[in-house]
């Protein structure tokens, strides 16, 4: 499922410019960012958010198949929002590669708020009419009741600290969620907030980050994990 695209930016209003990008300690700590697989088939047309939703038969599938790939590899630890549609792929990942697995509240889908449950077409027209607060302050801007990215980055980006501190130098698997990842990859990156929707993250994809001193890099980017390492 594709990620619902920001509206077109009112003509008397200026893009957003880049933001601070997040330090790294320089550690050399490489960090696979994996989307959950598909979900099932009765929640694709909703806004589901940080709703607790299972994945469809071929979401399994998909979860075992990323699991398989990483099977061998030297993973130090595996990082998992709690939702059921990140464990299972998380589980799998424990069982192949021997990897610890750590449950974090932070890394939960974004909270869509009053909005959430609704269709992904009514989320949208909503979103849509709110165009111009929007585009004044996208990074703080939030749904009715619901978070903003730079919460919802403020709450996952310690999972990043985490694994550095932890496996300094190693590989690390996190499993989360498509706006998660958008979140940490324009904070970690520096990007204006409109340009963290063209890295959206297929489901069972994954983004690989470096921590390559001061920086972070991007090495790949939504791409099936089958030749990971």
């Amino acid at each position: 499922m594709k990620l619902l695209l920001p509206p077109d930016r009112p003509a008397d209003i200026q893009a957003p410019l880049p933001q601070a990008a997040a330090s790294s300690p320089g550690t050399e700590t490489q960090i696979w960012l994996i989307r959950h697989a598909e979900v099932a088939e009765e929640f694709h047309g909703l806004a589901y958010g940080s709703a607790d939703v299972p994945l469809s038969e071929r979401g399994m599938e998909q979860s075992r198949a990323v699991a398989c790939s990483f099977e061998g590899s030297r993973v130090a630890r595996i990082y998992a929002s709690p939702s059921q549609r990140t464990q299972a792929m998380a589980k799998l990942l424990e069982s192949s590669t021997g990897a610890p697995l750590t449950t974090l509240e932070g890394l939960k889908e974004l909270d869509r708020g009053a909005w959430q449950g609704g269709t992904r077409e009514d989320f949208r027209s909503r979103w849509h009419a709110d165009a111009e607060s929007w585009w004044r302050d996208p990074w703080n801007w939030r749904p009715t009741e619901g978070e903003c990215d730079a919460e919802l980055f403020a709450r996952a980006w310690p999972a990043l600290e985490r694994a550095t501190q932890e496996a300094p130098g190693s590989t690390c698997v996190i499993c989360t969620h498509a706006n998660t990842i958008r979140a940490l990859l324009t904070g970690a990156l520096g990007l204006p907030s409109i340009d963290g929707y063209e890295l959206a993250t297929d489901p069972a994809h994954a983004n690989l980050l470096v921590d390559i001193g001061g920086s972070w890099e991007l090495r790949e980017r939504n791409r099936p994990p089958g030749a990971a390492t």
